[in-house]
């Protein structure tokens, strides 16, 4: 079964791929906003807090693991930048949190990631931590309905991705569909600063 999961990732990773997204810019956050901290469970075990990555570059998405659409696209694209990095992308953490809490638990979120490669990491999110950080992300979300209604187990949210530096400030917010050359551009630029 987990075979067969893995392989229909696969091929959403590879659709994904064969339809480029189009955005090639990104939003500049100035002054830089220090954001706040929160601990979630990790699909790389035990608690992790938004602090503990701090020293790297953290390229950042909300999502699901059963999202058709929206977030396979955005995490493949997150593959092609760090694909693009180079032996410089295990210097940048790529995170996915989860707006599904009750299906995407760490083991769920690490199987899932696993299709993406190396240096992905999981969070299961949970409401009381995504209410409280939201504002702070423009994050919504909503349970039922899902994307496009696509059954009613699924979850509508938001699709920014966001870029936070060594510092654990947000520097850059990008729009669903932005290539991996921008993410790419952003990262170079951030790991040429010193922390």
């Amino acid at each position: 079964m987990l075979r067969l999961y893995l392989l229909l990732l696969a091929l959403l990773s590879a659709c994904a791929v064969a339809n480029t997204p189009s955005v090639t810019s990104s939003t500049k956050i100035e002054p830089p906003t220090v954001l706040s901290d929160f601990s979630l469970p990790a699909s790389t075990g035990g608690e992790l807090r938004l602090s503990d990555l701090r020293g790297q570059p953290v390229l950042l998405y909300f999502g699901y693991t059963r999202c058709p659409d929206y977030c396979p696209i955005t995490l493949a694209e997150f593959r092609r930048a760090r694909d693009e990095l180079g032996p410089t992308g295990e210097r940048v953490h790529f995170v996915l949190i989860s707006v599904d809490p009750t299906n995407d638990t760490p083991d769920v979120l690490a199987a899932y990631l696993r299709g993406f490669g190396d240096g992905f990491i999981g969070l299961q999110g949970n409401d009381a931590t995504l209410r409280r950080i939201s504002k702070e992300y423009g994050l919504t979300y909503q349970h039922g309905g899902g994307h496009h209604h696509h059954g009613s187990d699924g979850v509508n949210h938001s699709t920014a991705s966001y870029l936070i530096d060594q510092n654990g400030r947000l520097r850059f917010v990008y729009q669903y569909g932005t290539a991996a050359s921008v993410y790419v551009q952003d990262i170079r630029t951030l790991l040429s600063e010193q922390p």
